[in-house]
């Protein structure tokens, strides 16, 4: 475990596991290559301090986990990381850039979020899919559609009302929904919370089948830990709204 300095930099290749623990499913290390630079984060509300100073690197493919107590701050700080909620000092660099510089819908775009529900749109699940490349008066074509679907394991899909999905369904075509929009960044917040067993074990081989083959960083907060230790290369620590500790996932977990 590595207590986290004031600019903690991205776990590079040696530093993350090649082999997985006996019931993991994250296979491969990444590349060091820097995707988001946090840089002295802090949120304060009427006076609280949400999330305090925080400082982290993510790189290239890298799933980091968030965990720690409730009431840590850990759902603020990734609302931060697309501007849903504004920063009161701080910013972020998104692949070098400062992320004050991209437009809101730019920056949602570039670094896309799945929520702990699935906040679907009533109609088909094709007509979620293509809303947002629709906003952008992009073409997302039937054959699209259904490649992205079955890449989430929901092939043949396209026509079902959302209303019938379950909540495994449901998550995954939001998770899709994202994707359409072709992000750099994928923030997950609680992806899991509300799922069963199985259906959590699946929404994890999604993630980091998708971290691989698109080389896209995830950032996920969770309070479980042990999913934290399964698809995670590294972990970070909050309490307080400060980050406490990072480094590898196993490390974290076992420590806190």
């Amino acid at each position: 475990m590595a207590t986290a300095p004031p600019e903690t930099q991205p776990a590079n290749a040696s530093s993350l596991r090649d082999e997985p623990a006996a019931g993991n499913v994250r296979p491969q290390a990444v590349t060091p290559e820097t995707y988001l630079d946090l840089q002295k984060l802090t949120r304060k509300v009427d006076g609280r301090i949400l999330v305090d100073d925080v400082s982290f690197k993510v790189a290239k493919a890298e799933i980091l986990a968030i965990i720690g107590p409730s009431g840590a701050g850990k759902s603020s700080l990734l609302r931060l990381i697309n501007r849903l909620d504004e920063p009161t000092s701080g910013t972020v660099l998104l692949r070098g850039s400062d992320y004050r510089q991209i437009p809101p819908t730019t920056l949602r775009r570039r670094v896309g979020m799945v929520m702990q529900s699935a906040f679907l749109f009533p109609g088909t699940v094709a007509s979620n899919l293509s809303f947002g490349p629709a906003q952008r008066k992009e073409e997302f074509a039937a054959d699209q559609i259904e490649a992205l679907l079955a890449q989430v394991g929901l092939g043949g899909y396209g026509d079902h009302d959302v209303a019938t999905l379950s909540g495994g369904e449901a998550q995954r075509v939001s998770l899709a929904r994202v994707l359409a929009n072709r992000p750099d960044v994928l923030l997950l917040d609680e992806p899991t919370s509300a799922l069963d067993e199985q259906s959590t074990r699946e929404v994890e081989q999604l993630v980091t089948k998708i971290s691989d083959q698109r080389q896209m960083p995830c950032v996920i907060v969770t309070h479980n830990s042990s999913q934290a230790a399964r698809i995670a290369h590294r972990a970070m620590y909050l309490a307080k709204g400060r980050l406490v500790a990072i480094g590898l996932a196993k490390e974290i977990v076992d420590a806190y």
